[in-house]
């Protein structure tokens, strides 16, 4: 079988599956999440607003307001728990898969990226101009916290991509059906993640590596049956990607280096083509390693 986890990840979600079910949750997550998200900003610039401002959280232009930026995702696991739990009257644990093997693919998935990041940051350093960013006192003293909140962000999206829309999907239409349940929660990650200011002319080139990385999660996830290698991957990307190399745009403030390209670049489409490069030699590797 192709996807030997696909029925233990999507079974949870088989009584509840209707396709109305399903779009109205989706929704509910949405508004939930962005009423919560609206609350909890605010709420942080009013509590910090010596050191961090409204506006310096949304474009995350420093170290506390990336760490503020990631920290509101619990307002997402907030969100798609409340909604998983009363208009499908299941846990919000069920949407990790199996659970078995949640931490076990986690880990591995983990050290494998980290591997692969660390060439390519060798690689990065080697061939591109670098600048420093983050001074290196500040980025050790909140490293501690940015680690965990990394892990919470891109778990946060783990359970409502691969987690809620993937299993609600899957449930709905079946193995088969691949462009419902791998393919459209993709672009809708993709799409989420577009931000025309920054990104100007490299837009499709940004759409085209997000759902590149949005239909691998997918396809780990269908094959071990649990989010856990999907959370490894994205984990050790957004650590590399807003922790270590940045470029210059949102949510650069809490980089230890900066490369000087603009995301709108046309500079910046050899990155984008390298990230594009890594996320498919990690698969490739995880694929032979684990099947």
């Amino acid at each position: 079988m192709a996807y030997p986890g696909f029925e233990t990840h999507v079974a949870p979600a088989r009584p509840r599956a209707e396709l109305w079910r399903t779009a109205l949750g989706a929704l509910l997550v949405l508004l939930v999440y962005a009423g919560l998200a609206v609350g909890f900003i605010a709420g942080a610039g009013f509590i910090f607003q010596s050191q961090v401002s409204v506006d310096e959280i949304g474009s995350g232009e420093t170290p506390a307001a990336v760490l503020i930026l990631l920290a509101h995702f619990i307002t997402m696991v907030i969100a798609v728990a409340v909604v998983t739990r009363f208009l499908h009257r299941r846990g919000a644990r069920s949407l990790i898969g199996d659970t078995r093997r949640l931490w076990r693919d986690f880990r591995g998935m983990t050290a494998l990226a980290a591997g692969v990041a660390l060439v390519t940051c060798l690689l990065i350093v080697l061939t591109q101009e670098v600048m420093p960013a983050t001074p290196a006192g500040t980025w050790l003293l909140f490293l501690p916290l940015a680690l965990p909140l990394v892990l919470l962000q891109t778990g946060a999206e783990e359970l409502v991509f691969r987690g809620y829309l993937q299993q609600q999907l899957g449930a709905r239409f079946g193995v088969a059906a691949r462009a419902a349940w791998m393919l459209v929660p993709a672009l809708i990650f993709a799409v989420l993640h577009v931000d025309m200011t920054s990104q100007g002319g490299n837009l499709w080139a940004v759409l085209a590596v997000i759902t590149l990385f949005a239909l691998l999660t997918a396809d780990l996830t269908a094959r071990t049956g649990s989010i856990g290698a999907a959370w490894g991957l994205h984990f050790v990307n957004n650590i590399q990607a807003l922790l270590i190399f940045s470029l210059d745009g949102p949510l650069s403030g809490m980089s230890l280096a900066r490369l000087p390209v603009p995301l709108e670049s046309p500079a910046a489409l050899p990155l984008f083509a390298a990230d594009a490069v890594a996320l498919l030699l990690i698969y490739g590797l995880w694929r032979r390693l684990h099947g």
